[in-house]
Parts: C-alpha cells; structure tokens; sequence
C-alpha cells in the first residue's frame, strides 16, 4: 500500500516525464494548483474524486491495502479503488446490496467475491449489468458463489 507521499512522487514524476506544469495539470484536471501541489507534496487533505480525477488524466492507479492494514475500518468496500467512479459505485452496491440480503458483512461478503473473482467480472460487466435489478444481482452473485461449492 502507497503513503501519500510515495503516492504523490509517484503522480510529480509522471506529470515530470510527460512535461506538463502544475497550473496545466491543475487546470485541465480542474483543481486548485494548491490542491494538485498538496497531493504531489503528500500532504493537506483533498477529495478523492480530486485524486481520481488527476490520476484518470496522468493515465496512473492505485490501490488501496485491505481493511485489515487500516485501523478501525470494517468495510471491506473501503478496500476497492477503481480510477472509474461509476463502476466503483456499483461494485460498492453490489457488495454492500448482496452483504444484505445474505445478512452478512459486507467485509465477508467482499471478501469471498474476491477470492472467486466476481469483483473483477463485476468490472469488466458492468456496462451489462449496472441497469441490472438489485435481485437479479444477487440472484447473480449467489449463484457465482454456490458454483464449485457442495
């Protein structure tokens, strides 16, 4: 898992490679040159949507460890970083939708759809299934789940 610092060095260099300025990059993004500098710099605090916006237009990601490496965190959709805000949503909603239907946690739940790559189907299905109904969801995942299982 990337500090902010390592992560903002990470975000200085690439601005630095493709050479582009501060109040380009800012502008273009549409943030504050203070705000880009504070990201690039590891410090203040800023809006994800910022950072998720900055890192779209540098072409860069990033991942975020899992709640276990995050003190007094519990829910596992925490752990999932996507540079796409809309497909992040709807994992997010696939998660937390399905945790409550199967009256589990969401932590649990994130968990085994991960270790059987269903966050990743969700992804990269999500242009077909994101006007999905929430039961046809978890009619989807449950079955994704059950599969392999007796």
């Amino acid at each position: 898992m990337e500090t902010k610092l390592e992560l903002g060095r990470r975000i200085r260099n690439k601005r630095l490679e493709l050479n582009l300025r501060v109040n380009d990059v800012a502008k273009e993004v549409g943030i504050a040159r203070a705000t880009l500098w504070s990201i690039e710099n590891g410090k203040g605090n800023y809006s994800i949507d910022n950072l998720i916006k900055l890192l779209g237009f540098l072409n860069l990601s990033f991942e975020i460890g899992s709640t276990e490496d995050i003190p007094n965190r519990k829910r596992a959709t925490r752990a999932i970083t996507l540079l796409d805000k809309k497909v992040n949503r709807f994992i997010v909603m696939c998660v937390e939708q399905y945790a409550s239907y199967a009256q589990e946690s969401s932590k649990s739940v994130f968990k085994a759809l991960n270790e059987k790559g269903i966050i990743k189907e969700l992804e990269g299905d999500y242009e077909d299934m994101h006007g999905m109904s929430a039961d046809a969801i978890n009619e989807y995942i449950g079955k994704r789940l059950s599969e392999g299982t007796k």
